[in-house]
């Protein structure tokens, strides 16, 4: 008698639903930059396409298509960064261990339930550069385009020393790049069916 009343009692308090999950591609016109500063200009340096075939999984629940979650990421090639001022190419290059991390991983853990109506929400991204992960608030913007293509955008601000780096120096320690850089990235998903 005690056991059923248990479950009764847990079909009260969690009532079963249905979680749907949607895969969703990465496409190639997504990219990722990022800006800086040095003492003399501003720089940027990014990935203007994503050649990997990764994938995205959101998961909601079938009622309300509220997202219960997110699952998926992104591994960059460091040796792809292309900065506009082509002698911080190698600096940069140096300065993010390319050579003995050459990857740097964007999982994303979660993302606030967006509509038509709130574009604008808050999700958590962990960043791995340089062999240390670091956990990320990030503010996304999603942009539908239609039912099976959407635009996600994310920016935020990270230190070097975030991740034990050395901003690079050139000239003998003449021109600095400041600590703090802005991240930015645009991700093109279209629904696989």
């Amino acid at each position: 008698m005690k056991m059923l009343l248990i479950i009764l009692l847990m079909s009260f308090c969690w009532p079963p639903h249905t979680v749907l999950k949607e895969k969703w591609l990465i496409e190639k016109e997504s990219n990722l930059y990022f800006e800086g500063r040095t003492n003399i200009s501003n720089f940027r340096c990014g990935i203007t396409s994503y050649l990997r075939p990764d994938t995205v999984c959101f998961c909601r629940e079938d009622a309300s298509k509220a997202i219960l979650g997110i699952k998926g990421g992104l591994l960059i090639d460091i040796n792809g960064f292309e900065c506009q001022q082509p002698y911080m190419n190698k600096d940069l290059r140096k300065a993010l261990k390319a050579k003995e991390c050459p990857l740097m991983k964007i999982a994303l853990l979660s993302i606030g339930n967006f509509t038509g109506n709130v574009p604008h929400v808050k999700g958590k991204v962990a960043i791995t550069l340089a062999g240390v992960t670091r956990l990320l608030d990030v503010d996304y913007t999603v942009q539908p385009i239609d039912e099976n293509n959407l635009r996600l955008y994310g920016r935020q601000q990270v230190l070097f020393a975030d991740f034990d780096l050395t901003p690079p120096r050139k000239m003998a320690g003449l021109v600095k790049v400041e600590q703090q850089i802005d991240v930015n990235f645009m991700l093109a998903l279209r629904l696989l069916k």
